[in-house]
């Protein structure tokens, strides 16, 4: 019997006069259901804080910077322009969509989420998407040459559609990082010493470029999911 259901199952109210009501007043907890509905609940409960919104951006209405290496067909981070937004070039693309901590899979240790990027283009002739994952805090991505950190997409159907890239997540796709957190400060004397904490952590970024004309791509949502 499979003990999960990818959902929170819902019961009646604890206390409620019902003998059908495993969690009522004075009622014994019947051990075959009871234990299917709490390790249900656990399990999906696990699961899901593996998974969650990272960012969320507006996006860009006026991608028309050509890749910096003249290719019409992005293969890496290099068909990108990763400084043009910082030098102030019309039509750069190219976004940092923070750091944050990741999390194994809570059912299979073994196991890292992906990373997506989802939104919506409208490319003009063709539009190129990158989206990079440096291990770690502050990273950039226009150093990043592993295979295994990016995924690259073309768009070239004129219109507006729906974009998703994504990437799936390694031990090689995060730093991790010790830190002591601060605790509050006491009526009086020195705050005691916190406990260290240990986490994993990546950096993610986002680039497009066009081939020719302005292209767009906008609503742009970064996302853990299965």
């Amino acid at each position: 019997m499979a003990n999960t259901l990818g959902r929170v199952i819902r019961r009646v109210a604890a206390g409620s006069a019902s003998t059908s009501n495993r969690f009522a007043a004075l009622e014994a907890l019947d051990a075959a259901s009871a234990q299917i509905w709490l390790t249900s609940d656990v399990n999906h409960l696990g699961d899901e804080s593996s998974y969650r919104t990272l960012a969320s951006v507006p996006g860009f209405l006026d991608v028309s910077r050509p890749s910096p290496t003249g290719a019409t067909t992005a293969e890496s981070p290099a068909d990108f322009d990763w400084f043009g937004r910082f030098a102030a070039s019309p039509g750069a693309a190219v976004q940092c969509l923070g750091t944050h901590v990741i999390h194994r899979v809570a059912r299979t240790a073994t196991t890292w989420p992906n990373v997506v990027l989802r939104g919506r283009c409208n490319p003009s002739t063709t539009m190129g998407a990158c989206l990079v994952v440096v291990p770690g805090r502050e990273g950039n991505a226009a150093s990043v040459t592993d295979g295994g950190l990016y995924t690259v997409a073309m768009f070239s159907t004129p219109g507006w559609q729906d974009m998703t890239l994504t990437r799936s997540l390694s031990d090689e796709s995060v730093g991790f990082v010790t830190e002591r957190p601060l605790l509050g400060a006491p009526a009086s004397g020195v705050p005691d010493a916190s406990e260290i904490v240990s986490v994993s952590v990546c950096t993610i970024w986002c680039a497009f470029f066009s081939t020719g004309g302005k292209a767009e791509a906008v609503a742009l949502t970064v996302s853990l999911e299965p």
